[in-house]
């Protein structure tokens, strides 16, 4: 998901510069700091959910920053009109329960950072944006495809070399028109060309990549996780089935590789390991949408489902968003 590979972005970590000792040794890429000394384990059916606060509509998008020692989440009102998706408020939150608004009137969904400013998925303006943490300035990176206006974009993942994949369904297209003929997944490369990972899933949600970033992870509404081999030039192979999760929404990773789904229609959170295989499965809330890690450590969980905020202790750190 994301540029927390420290070498590549030092003002997010100081980095080890070698796999963590829960990973095979065979993994080239470089990890943060907090992944050389991460623990192990994952959380199980028996882990304490802990709710935070509960007043919100929608939650959505949570994300970890260093700099601000807090985790950032979208709230999404859909009590409001919704031509051009809802009205969206970007929440600060200061461990364990301080919670105040960052950016109002964000229009964002998904978030992530490049270890320097936040990036997030916008629906109000149907594109990526960048906004500057210390000013909170907005700027656009990217809004069509072809001279194609994208639908709603969703989830976003960065690579170390700064690739951005994302999700492109239409859950907040509102009134507007569909000008791909497609909910698709993209690939915006570092010179800034577009590419189209995939335009034949129903609609497209979570993304992430795997802990050696040799994998993007995808998730559809009809409940499959694909995946997609990630080459040198950060170009994309075919998709094959990963694992199958009901209603998948948000992605997470630890940093042993296991993949964490939430899926938004059993309120669960699922914990797959990176060959597949079920390492458990969490009761949370209806309406579960997305995982981030953070905190000191990176072992605290943060979960956003319906209008509530939850968090879990892990034995295990994990990636920011």
């Amino acid at each position: 998901m994301k540029s927390i590979y420290s070498c590549f972005v030092a003002s997010l970590v100081l980095c080890a510069c070698q796999p963590s000792s829960a990973l095979d040794a065979s993994m080239a890429s470089p990890l943060p700091l907090f992944c050389h000394d991460a623990g192990s384990g994952t959380v199980n059916s028996h882990s304490a959910v802990n709710l935070v606060a509960d007043n919100f509509v929608f939650l959505e998008g949570p994300v970890w920053i260093e700099s601000l020692n807090s985790f950032l989440f979208s709230e999404m009102d859909f009590n409001g009109p919704q031509d051009k998706g809802p009205r969206s408020v970007i929440h600060r939150l200061s461990l364990p329960n301080k919670i105040e608004v960052f950016i109002d009137n964000a229009g964002s969904n998904g978030l992530a950072t490049d270890g320097k400013d936040l990036l997030a998925t916008t629906h109000d303006d149907q594109g990526l944006t960048r906004y500057s943490l210390p000013n909170k300035a907005r700027t656009e990176v990217l809004d069509s495809y072809q001279g194609k206006q994208f639908n709603s974009p969703n989830d976003l993942a960065i690579s170390a070399q700064g690739d951005i994949y994302f999700s492109d369904p239409d859950w907040q297209l509102g009134s507007r028109e569909n000008q791909t003929g497609m909910t698709g997944v993209y690939h915006l490369n570092g010179k800034g060309e577009v590419a189209v990972v995939d335009g034949s899933l129903q609609k497209p949600n979570g993304v992430t990549l795997s802990i050696d970033q040799h994998v993007l992870y995808v998730g559809d509404v009809d409940g499959k996780i694909g995946r997609y081999t990630i080459e040198g030039d950060g170009s994309t192979g075919q998709r094959d089935e990963f694992a199958k999760v009901d209603g998948p929404d948000g992605m997470g990773m630890d940093c042993a590789g296991n993949l964490y789904v939430t899926s938004h229609a059993a309120g669960q959170l699922h914990v797959i390991s990176p060959q597949g295989q079920s390492l458990a499965v969490i009761d949370v809330a209806p309406q579960l949408t997305n995982i981030a890690f953070g905190g000191p450590d990176h072992k605290t969980i943060l979960l956003t489902a319906g209008g509530k905020l939850f968090t879990i202790d892990s034995p295990i750190a994990g990636l920011p968003y």
